[in-house]
């Protein structure tokens, strides 16, 4: 007997099959395809000092790109938004050249008009918190604009096909959480762990549930909203960080290669009745479940390549931009205590340590396939269903979480110091310690999301060993500082500073000149006859 949960999958299939018909003889928006050949080389070239996920580096291309165009309306240079933008996303690559229907342009018009008019209502009521709401509703707007021209018909279906099937066998314990509670963990760790979303969109995606009628709103009710933003943001957040959500993320986490694989068949664009057939017939379904994890393992493999490359580059390029403007400087003005050799040691270390922990990193073994195998035919239907378990460990006393916290800051103390005499040794000035203990930080919290990224399609249940126990205490201190280096370098990157302020806008401009000034020639060709 085939699932309730996937039924309502089957039957969303259908429903998007029979409406997902473009209008051929509507009117679509082109640009210039030299324009968009050199666009498109440039994000690539910008894609790896700023490496993240595609529908992130999406994200983030609307993003600036709106708050460009936003600048230049200020500034009386530009009152379009809408059609810049939207032609600025097909350039980059990033929507296909003449698919794109025209009346896009007064959709996503419509929600910046949205936009401005919350933030004209804001600077009315005079609230102090003014810049730090109108950042909020940029970043409310760009995930509205996203979602506008990227609908997330298969992400929407996989995620409540996920959300149902884990919520109808879910058993928790150790945790005291209402329903609701439940429910609402539940879909945020499917939101992170299955779709990959970020802070932002998860906030949007919350905040459409609370506000369904968001990107319209009306004049009426605008004031009201404006001044219950800081409420809505104040409720977000607490929605956002509940000491609970680990747990749910760990599960999702696990069993996200079984939806993937489902994914990666809805994706073969099968007939409703054919893809209803392929979930009933157990040997029709083991095939195609195989054929879908070989093409998602070489897919993960190839993303797994790409992230180490543009990890290791981005390591070595962020080095060297910093050797340049703070290390040489210290030591040849301030210190006088310059050697070359420790520069080329400094940078080379941590690419080289990057290169080690990459080479180390393995992708999941051939057992792996049988567990998932197993998953999946569970969820289908097959081999008596599926149960999921939350099981929250019992809280430590005060005495064993202090002496742990303790034995933690000693080893931490203990790593730092060390390395700390280990580079005095070999003559390294202070400047030179602090950064190279950063960078190597940095590399070890990269590492570790690049050994989790490699887990993504596993399932295997390993072995604890020892001796990585040992490494792990040892890294541990490394790893805790690293990451919070990537948290605030992903808020204040040079390198991408520096492509944002010095290099897009004018770039941009550039491109927006070549495109006009080729209409320009193929206009003046066209009228001699």
């Amino acid at each position: 007997m085939t699932p309730k949960p996937l039924e309502n999958l089957l039957e969303s299939y259908r429903a998007h099959l029979s409406t997902t018909r473009p209008d051929e003889k509507a009117p679509k928006i082109h640009v210039d395809e030299i324009a968009s050949k050199v666009a498109v080389f440039y994000e690539r070239m910008r894609s790896i000092i700023d490496y993240q996920e595609e529908h992130l580096l999406r994200k983030n291309f609307i993003g600036r790109t709106l708050r460009r165009r936003l600048l230049l309306k200020d500034l009386n240079l530009n009152k379009n938004i809408a059609e810049p933008l939207i032609k600025e996303i097909i350039r980059a690559g990033r929507l296909p050249n003449d698919t794109v229907s025209e009346s896009k342009i007064g959709e996503v018009q419509a929600i910046i008009d949205n936009f401005l008019a919350l933030t004209a209502a804001l600077r009315q009521i005079r609230d102090p918190r003014e810049e730090e709401t109108y950042d909020w509703l940029i970043k409310v707007t760009v995930n509205a604009i996203e979602e506008n021209l990227f609908p997330p018909v298969k992400d929407t279906m996989l995620s409540e096909f996920m959300f149902w099937t884990v919520r109808e066998k879910l058993s928790i314990s150790g945790l005291e959480l209402t329903e609701n509670e439940i429910n609402l963990q539940l879909f945020m760790g499917i939101q992170k762990a299955l779709l990959r979303v970020d802070q932002d969109q998860l906030t949007y995606r919350l905040l459409k549930f609370m506000y369904p009628d968001w990107n319209s709103l009306n004049a009426g009710n605008l004031e009201q909203i404006v001044r219950e933003l800081p409420a809505i943001q104040v409720q977000l957040r607490k929605h956002l960080s509940p000491p609970a959500s680990r747990y749910f993320f760990k599960l999702c986490n696990y069993f996200n290669t079984v939806f993937y694989l489902i994914g990666d068949m809805l994706d073969r664009g099968l007939s409703y009745e054919d893809l209803k057939t392929l979930f009933e017939n157990d040997q029709a379904l083991e095939q195609e479940i195989e054929t879908a994890y070989s093409g998602r393992f070489a897919k993960q493999r190839s993303k797994l390549h790409r992230i180490a490359l543009f990890s290791i580059l981005s390591i070595l390029l962020s080095k060297i931009v910093v050797a340049i403007a703070i290390e040489i400087p210290i030591d040849k003005y301030i210190t006088h205590n310059f050697s070359l050799v420790n520069l080329v040691l400094n940078i080379l270390i941590p690419g080289f340590l990057m290169l080690i922990i990459i080479l180390s990193i393995k992708m999941p073994s051939e057992n792996n396939f049988a567990v998932v195998l197993k998953e999946v035919k569970a969820i289908c239907g097959f081999n008596g269903g599926k149960s999921y378990v939350i099981k929250a460990p019992k809280k430590k006393n005060l005495f064993t979480r202090t002496f742990i916290q303790l034995l933690y800051m000693t080893i931490f103390a203990a790593c730092f110091y060390y390395l700390y005499l280990a580079l005095v040794a070999i003559k390294f000035s202070m400047a030179n310690i602090v950064i190279f203990a950063f960078f190597v930080s940095l590399v070890a919290a990269t590492g570790v999301k690049i050994h989790n990224r490699s887990k993504e399609i596993s399932m295997e249940q390993k072995k604890p060993k020892f001796s990585l126990f040992l490494i792990d205490i040892f890294a541990m201190p490394f790893i805790t500082v690293g990451k919070w280096g990537l948290t605030a370098l992903s808020r204040l990157n040079i390198l991408v500073i520096i492509f944002n302020l010095i290099i897009e806008l004018p770039f941009q401009v550039f491109i927006e000149f070549v495109e006009n000034f080729r209409a320009f020639i193929k206009s003046q060709k066209d009228s001699l006859h």
